[in-house]
């Protein structure tokens, strides 16, 4: 993918190609985790994405804040809301100052029946075009799972916020 990568001219598909290519990286990192029986570790997952995310920020001067207390999901679940972090992270970090230092901080949370993902950063404002899809995305995907996403601009950057029911089964699967 990054030879492909590189040997694309044209900015708009270079950037749409940027962008599967970390898809691809945030899936494989959540697909080691995954087994269909079993919940998933999704605070686990997310230590690993913002690792995966302070990489691919080498040399900016981007800082990470992961806050996140256990958090087990279904795995269409994970695999869902994994989606969702990379399009909040990928959006944060796109609009992120490069004159200054800049913070992005990653929070999950699991109350009873529901799991809470916030994503904030302290950037300037977005862009128009991007941020439409990147709300367009994310409110897909959080109705997908029955829940809901509010994004809110404030003088200090951003704050995304998606709230999803999660149920996991108390009893084993049946066999057959």
């Amino acid at each position: 993918m990054t030879a492909r990568l590189r040997a694309v001219a044209d900015p708009e598909s270079r950037r749409h190609l940027a962008w599967l290519a970390d898809v691809i990286a945030a899936l494989g990192l959540l697909n080691r985790r995954l087994d269909d029986d079993e919940p998933a570790d999704f605070a686990a997952y997310l230590v690993e994405a913002v690792g995966f995310w302070k990489r691919v920020c080498a040399g900016r001067r981007i800082t990470f804040n992961l806050e996140v207390a256990e958090a087990p999901v279904p795995p269409a679940v994970a695999a869902t809301l994994a989606l969702i972090v990379h399009e909040l992270i990928g959006g944060a970090v796109a609009h992120s100052s490069e004159s200054r230092a800049g913070q992005v901080k990653v929070a999950a949370r699991r109350s009873g029946g529901l799991i809470e993902l916030l994503v904030q950063d302290d950037g300037a404002p977005l862009d128009q075009r991007h941020c439409q899809e990147t709300v367009t995305m994310v409110r897909g995907l959080a109705e997908h799972l029955g829940g809901s996403f509010e994004v809110t601009q404030a003088a200090a950057g951003v704050e995304a916020l998606v709230r999803a029911p999660v149920l996991l089964l108390t009893t084993p699967p049946i066999r057959h």
